[in-house]
Parts: C-alpha cells; structure tokens; sequence
C-alpha cells in the first residue's frame, strides 16, 4: 500500500498509527534535557494574526494560524505574544478567544453564500445561470462593515497596547507563521530566557531552494529567517516528511544539530464546514476544473493555460477553467494570457476571495483539482480536494505523492501533452481514467483537526 510505504518514510523519531479514518501522530523521541512529565505553560504568538486582521479573505497560511489560535485559545494557553517596534509584549490569555473570534467573522465562514459575489461569477460562468440568492447590491452589509472596522481598530489597540502579563517561567513559545523572523532583533530576549522553550513551525525552505520563484532578494530575507529558526528554535512543528528531511539536512550543512521535528500532515481547513449544498447538481452538469492558489510562477499556471489553449483550439465545446486566487508577482506572461487572449479567456473564470462554502462546492463537483506546481512544502488544495473525494492532477514531485498518499493522477511539472491528454480523459466523467481516478480520490484517508491537535498537544507535552 501506497500509505504504508509513506509511513516507512517517516522519520525514526516520529511513531504513527494510522487507520482507515485518520493520521494520529504521537512523539516518543527522547528529548534529552527538555524532557518533562509536567504540562508547561504556552504563549501563543498572536502577532502575524493581528497583522492579517484587515485581509478580508485569509489565505491558507492564515487558516492554519486561526486553528492554531482557536485551538490554543481553549484554555491551553496562559499568555499572549504581540511584537512591538523592538520587543515583544506579552498579554493576559483572556485576550486570545476575543481575537480568535474577531478575527473569523466575516472572513471565513461556510455559510456566507449570500453575499458570495465571487462564487456567483463562477456559477454564470460555469453553468451559465444568475445566483439567485446573492443580491444585486454591490454594497457589502452593514454587520460586515462593522466588523471590518472592529478589526481595524482592534489592530490598533494591540499593536499600541504595552501588554500587561509577564511570561511563565519555563513557558513554551509558539510560533506557528514565521512573522518578523528575519527581524533578529525581535527575538533576542530569548537570549535572556534560556528557560522558555521556543517551538516553531516551518512550512518550508523553497526560498533556499529555489529562489528563482520568489521576488528578488526574498532569498536573502529568508536566509534571516533560518537564522532565527535555527539559532532558537527547540523543537520544530512541520506539514510533511520531505519538509522534516529538508531541515535536517538544512541544519546538519551548518554544522548544527538537529533539534526534535513533529511531523504531521495538515488537515483541510473546509473539513469541518461541509453542509448540503444547493448547486451540486447545476455544477456536477457542466464539467470544470479547478486551480486553487496565489497566480506565481511556482504555481505553473502557464502550462495549464497553454493546454486550454490547445483544447480550445481542437475542441468546438471546451471545459471550464475555474482559477481561485489572487494574482502574484512576476507573471507578466500568465496576466497576458488571462487578460488579452482571445482563444483562451472566454474558458477561464478567475475569481479572489470566494467563501468556503463556495470553495468546497467548487471542489465537490469538479472534474479534477489541477495542482502542476514546481516546487511546494506541503499541497493543502490536493487535501482539500481529496477530502471531498475530487480527483487531483497534479506534479509528480515527492512531497506530493506524500501528501496526496498516492491517490492523484502524477504527472511532469513539464509536460504538457501529458496535461492536456488527462484534462481531457477527465472531463468525460465515464473514461476509465476519469473513473480511476475517482475511485482513487474516494480512498484518500483525510486527516483530522481533532487528531492533529490531540498530536500537537502531546509533542508540546513532551519538551
């Protein structure tokens, strides 16, 4: 089995049981001088959330903050951590259930249809019909503007607030967004307070890898990043097996010792917020696929709008391309396409901002999910469309095929006809590949919050 050969890969440190329902991961590495049968106390570092605050739609990373903050925010929390221009602060834990509350109003929500202007330009386009339920009325409602607010002045209050508590000696102090890592400066009252027990989390290390994605000079930021990392972190939290190898490696080419690494694979932040939806039987009729994530070169949007090009071309009734994202940097040929060609754009809807109600309706009736990326750490929108049991094409990078537990069609960053051919096998939904490959999504073993946090929770126990 696909799965079992994933467990093998796992690092020795790590012990994973695994069932047909979920990923539960327990830490039983020794971890020497850390190590300790009493619960330590946690400060939460609130800083990148209260920084996001004015997004109106959060991205995956911010998603993955939020649970951390609901989650912690439940009593497992004694203080709060908020940078200020040198310094952090540090405030009562009470704070933290308001801010997480604030924080997912009207930002994240599976059940804001109504005033889902971006799922209703899919709809129209896709199926060819007006969402009746969103009103006419461009104007965002009164309790939405009220909270945007709120969050505004809420920002403000924190990052003008002096904070008032002090933290716990021997506290654990998670970072779970890598906010201001490459401002050494932020962190070096760790130096005064051997005693706290920094945990971070790290997504990745593709700027080190391949800085040829990224804006310039993001590489040398990063580089400040690692340093932080690598100089206080105690332990490190982590999404995926290849990324925990990755840093290893990382440290041991430094000439340092690699500290305890959790390894866990994210579960889909729309898990929890599936709820009959209305249009699945209008979308599951028009056949589309689906691209989730910021438009970037890494993303490789290029490839799978050069292969709608060629089924345009070929083919006199075209599928959907429905493109969820928010347009990124240096992508000057892609925005081209998107904006100025004629064969390629009347196929493609490209929307920002959608709710998860209308992501996960996007992703219940696709065709497939198209995830062709270079390069990533992790791949959330193949859990998330696996999780819905949709079919993903995706790159046959390793960490893919780790995270997608080999249930995906894989396939070259590069090859294009190869694309196209699996494009177009799936978009008739009775070819044997189309069929395979449902059979295939409908198998994966979707990970669990509430496993993920039980795992969490006991790895912070063990330092």
């Amino acid at each position: 089995m696909a799965s079992i050969a994933h467990l093998r890969r796992l690092p020795r440190s790590m012990m994973v049981l695994y069932d047909r329902h979920r990923w539960v991961h327990h830490c039983v590495r020794s971890v020497g001088k850390l190590g300790s049968s009493m619960s330590r106390p946690i400060a939460f570092d609130a800083t990148h959330v209260v920084s996001r605050l004015v997004v109106e739609r959060p991205s995956g990373i911010d998603k993955v903050d939020l649970l951390y903050l609901e989650h912690f925010a439940r009593d497992r929390c004694s203080t709060a951590v908020h940078y200020g221009l040198t310094a952090p602060r540090f405030h009562d834990a009470k704070t933290l259930p308001q801010l997480s509350a604030l924080a997912t109003a009207d930002r994240w929500s599976g059940g804001e249809l109504e005033n889902d202007r971006a799922f209703a330009r899919v709809l129209s386009a896709v199926a060819g019909i007006a969402a009746a339920h969103v009103p006419a009325n461009e104007r965002p409602a009164k309790r939405q503007v009220a909270n945007r607010w709120q969050r505004r002045a809420t920002q403000i209050v924190w990052r003008l607030s002096r904070g008032r508590s002090t933290l716990p000696e021997g506290a654990i102090y998670l970072n779970v967004a890598q906010h201001v890592f490459e401002n050494h400066r932020f962190f070096t009252w760790l130096d005064h307070r051997r005693d706290v027990v920094p945990v971070f989390m790290v997504h990745d290390l593709l700027p080190l890898d391949y800085p040829e994605f990224f804006r310039p000079g993001y590489k040398t930021r990063f580089e400040r990043r690692f340093a932080t990392i690598s100089r206080y972190a105690r332990a490190l939290i982590v999404a995926s097996a290849s990324v925990a190898d990755r840093v290893r490696h990382e440290y041991r080419t430094r000439g340092l010792t690699p500290v305890p690494i959790w390894v866990a694979p994210l579960p889909s932040p729309l898990s929890a917020k599936r709820e009959e939806q209305q249009f699945d039987a209008v979308l599951a009729r028009h056949p589309y696929f689906l691209m989730v994530g910021t438009i970037e070169p890494r993303k490789n949007h290029l490839l799978v709008l050069n292969s709608w090009r060629r089924i345009a071309e070929d083919h006199p009734h075209p599928p959907k391309l429905v493109i969820v994202g928010g347009r990124g940097w240096e992508n000057e040929q892609v925005l081209d396409v998107l904006d100025r060609s004629d064969i390629v754009r009347p196929h493609v809807v490209e929307v920002a901002g959608i709710t998860d109600a209308g992501l996960a309706m996007l992703l219940r009736n696709a065709r497939a999910a198209l995830v062709p990326s270079f390069a990533e750490g992790y791949g959330l929108p193949i859990v998330e469309a696996l999780s819905f049991g949709t079919p993903v094409l995706a790159s046959n990078i390793a960490v893919f095929k780790e995270v997608g537990q080999d249930r995906c069609q894989y396939i070259h960053p590069i090859d294009g006809p190869g694309w196209r051919q699996a494009i177009l096998d799936l978009c008739n939904a009775n070819h044997p590949r189309a069929i395979q490959a449902r059979t295939a999504a409908q198998s994966f073993c979707p990970p669990d919050w509430t496993a993920y946090f039980e795992g969490v929770d006991d790895f912070l126990r063990a330092l």
